[in-house]
């Protein structure tokens, strides 16, 4: 969370009967979380776990505003979300990285996308890699990291 973003005293994210349904092409309506509630409080570790298919994705991508609720209600630190949830990281599910890029380049991309100078970009991509003990791995490609280290 970005240090100059005031926090409320409430859940750091707070899901209240939170519905999702999507359009089928047969115009008929599939609902993949029906009425889910989830507080989580700042600084709290929580794991969503389930089956295959059961919306632990869905209710994350509600969470980070990358999809928004037929019914319910989502809030970040009290406040409702309205559009992307600029307090937090996302992190998808399989790696999406550019194969041509270093290590380096693909973290100091979303900086630059954003406005961010080129020199700033890549010493504040550098410092994210040695918070992460991958400080000596800038320099590599894709197909040089491990699955956890992408």
């Amino acid at each position: 969370m970005d240090k100059a973003t005031p926090k409320a005293a409430g859940s750091a994210v707070s899901l209240e009967d939170a519905t999702v349904a999507f359009g089928l092409v047969d115009a008929r309506l599939y609902t993949a979380v029906e009425k889910a509630a989830l507080s989580v409080a700042d600084g709290e570790f929580v794991a969503i776990v389930g089956p295959t298919g059961c919306g632990k994705s869905t209710l994350l991508n509600v969470a980070a505003g990358l999809l928004r609720p037929a019914s319910g209600s989502v809030k970040i630190f009290d406040r409702p979300l309205a559009g992307i949830n600029r307090d937090a990281g996302y992190l998808f599910q399989a790696d999406s990285l550019f194969p041509w890029k270093s290590a380096l380049d693909n973290v100091a991309i979303g900086l630059e996308i954003a406005g961010t100078p080129r020199a700033e970009a890549v010493w504040r991509a550098q410092e994210f890699l040695t918070s992460v003990g991958l400080g000596a791995f800038g320099n590599r490609y894709p197909h040089m990291l491990s699955g956890g280290q992408r």
